[in-house]
């Protein structure tokens, strides 16, 4: 009664076949999926702020890094966004490099915010 149906037990048999046989070792346990995103920052922001708010790190060397493309895949696999626990590095290069208007002014009236913020501490 526990187990499950036996054509799910050959499908995951199979599919742990062929990754062992792709990768030479057994593949990783599935825990489960809120595990694995709890490694992850999650944050409210969209893409596009987050990637504007990185580029302003970068504009301000406060992340130093001379390569932009790595900085973002990293920073890819680190965040998730509202929508998105998965963020594309395309998606992510894209905003970085185009800002659009719109994420602009959300960003500079996110910016006062904080300036508010710091005047109270």
């Amino acid at each position: 009664m526990n187990m499950l149906p036996l054509k799910e037990q050959i499908n995951i048999w199979i599919n742990e076949e062929i990754k062992y046989l792709e990768n030479g070792f057994l593949p990783e346990q599935n825990t489960n999926t809120f595990t694995k995103n709890e490694s992850k920052i999650h944050t409210s922001l969209s893409v596009a702020k987050l990637a504007l708010i990185i580029r302003l790190l970068v504009i301000d060397k406060i992340i130093i890094n001379t390569k932009i493309a790595p900085m973002l895949s990293i920073a890819a696999a680190t965040f998730t966004t509202l929508q998105r626990d998965i963020i594309s590095v395309g998606s992510l290069e894209t905003k970085y490099h185009a800002p659009d208007k719109a994420t602009i002014n959300n960003v500079r009236n996110m910016m006062f915010k904080w300036i508010n913020i710091l005047d109270r501490l």
